[in-house]
């Protein structure tokens, strides 16, 4: 009997475990229906076949649509595109400097600034191979005739308060410089030959505005005399020209980035160097090529610059292209980093909870760090040195310093303008290394 009635050890543990619940139609719809926002959250963006319903769109309070119907911004910063053939919206971020509701502001761009006019004047230099060449060339061409080159409205300005404010201020004058083959923020790199000429253009541009302002004159002096490193051998230039047939300097080398700013089918006359008096302005403005020697060069047209023959439509607003460009790319980095994108996530609506720091009069966008400052928030630590702007900022610092110096110990004029020979720039350089030596030899000038 004890045997006959002895239970399966296993039968008691299936016995103890909790029975199978079976899912209802309706809780299965709530999980896929939470399974799919939490996709959409880490895509950050829908896709619509379907096209937008504008009557509906149009009587919402919370939404702005564009003139052309190409884009609208929505509530909570819901930015929609109309893409080739269908219309995406955008939740995430698309853009690090500004909001999706705040990336047509006047503040972000001086190119969506209703005018530029009523400034004073201003030397705008842009490299020939930088990304921002076209947005520098529009607005300069934007200042010196402000009521020609309107900004679009959008949901931060409207058509009658761009009008208001680019008719209100006079044309600004500008001298606009585009440097071939150049990098951004050039200048940077004063240890170079064209840094040197850029340099020469701002002190010169400088000695005019003054001049004009105090209505005197003011020379400016070659510094050949003190910057050695950077000086440009004319006869350097000759002997390479001498040994390629006395060719052009254009036909000679190659360009980047200057694709409709210079007409390779045409042989262009120099107006002038890097360095010389300004011309007079004509219809506010200064127009000039610039090559990396420092000659200067007549800028083509406006007609023939394609960022200046925009449709107005078409400035500052948010476009297929990048939009598409985006699209593929948070693709590939949204799912590689879903996890760590939904903790962010979770961190940011923590912080939301507890509250952040108010300024009186002021609202910062949640893209502002002054907009993200926690209460009671503890002051951060100070940030590490960048090893790579040291680096940037000692090859600048290094040529400057012995400027400084040079100028400072008064090398002769007679010893500096006479460096062509090998024997005279060693000279140069002992002088540089050993400046007290110099005091004892040679008279300060």
């Amino acid at each position: 009997m004890a045997i006959e009635n002895a239970s399966d050890p296993n039968e008691d543990q299936k016995s103890k475990s909790s029975p199978r619940i079976s899912l209802s139609g309706k809780d299965k719809e709530d999980k896929a229906a939470q399974k799919e926002a939490k996709a959409e959250r880490v895509r950050g963006y829908s896709l619509t076949k379907e096209k937008p319903d504008l009557d509906g769109i149009l009587k919402s309070p919370d939404t702005w649509i564009s003139p052309n119907g190409k884009y609208a911004v929505g509530p909570k910063g819901t930015l929609s595109v109309q893409l080739d053939k269908e219309c995406i919206e955008i939740k995430d971020q698309i853009q690090l400097y500004a909001a999706n509701h705040l990336i047509t502001h006047p503040l972000v761009s001086p190119a969506l600034q209703p005018s530029l006019g009523g400034l004073p004047p201003l030397l705008i230099q842009t490299g020939g191979g930088e990304l921002l060449r076209d947005e520098q060339i529009y607005l300069a061409h934007k200042a010196a005739h402000p009521e020609a080159y309107l900004p679009p409205p959008s949901n931060n300005q409207t058509a009658e308060e761009i009008s208001e404010q680019a008719s209100r201020y006079k044309p600004t004058n500008v001298q606009l410089q585009v440097w071939d083959d150049l990098c951004h923020v050039a200048p940077t790199l004063s240890f170079t030959r064209p840094a040197k000429h850029m340099y020469r253009s701002v002190a010169q541009f400088g000695a005019w505005a003054l001049a004009r302002a105090q209505k005197t004159s003011i020379d400016i002096l070659d510094d050949d005399d003190i910057s050695f490193v950077s000086t440009d051998s004319e006869s350097g230039e000759n002997e390479k020209k001498s040994k390629k047939n006395k060719k052009s300097d254009d036909q000679a080398e190659p360009h980047m980035g200057t694709d409709g700013i210079i007409d390779r089918g045409n042989q262009e006359a120099r107006v002038g160097k890097a360095g010389d008096p300004l011309p007079p302005f004509e219809h506010y403005m200064i127009r000039q090529r610039v090559d990396r020697h420092g000659y200067i060069y007549a800028l083509p047209s406006k007609e023939e610059l394609v960022a200046l023959n925009l449709p107005v439509s078409e400035v500052g607003v948010p476009k297929p292209g990048p939009v598409n460009k985006w699209v593929k790319a948070s693709q590939q980095w949204n799912g590689k980093f879903a996890k760590q994108k939904i903790k962010i996530q979770q961190q940011r609506m923590k912080e939301m909870k507890a509250g952040f720091e108010r300024f009186e009069g002021e609202t910062p966008p949640p893209t502002a760090l002054a907009g993200r400052r926690m209460k009671n928030m503890k002051k951060e630590k100070a940030a590490k040195k960048s090893w790579g702007m040291a680096l940037w900022s000692l090859w600048g610092s290094k040529h400057d310093e012995s400027t400084v110096s040079n100028a400072s110990y008064g090398l002769p004029s007679r010893t500096l303008t006479v460096c062509r020979s090998t024997a005279n720039r060693k000279q140069i350089r002992h002088h540089r290394r050993h400046p007290r030596r110099l005091s004892r030899t040679q008279p300060r000038a």
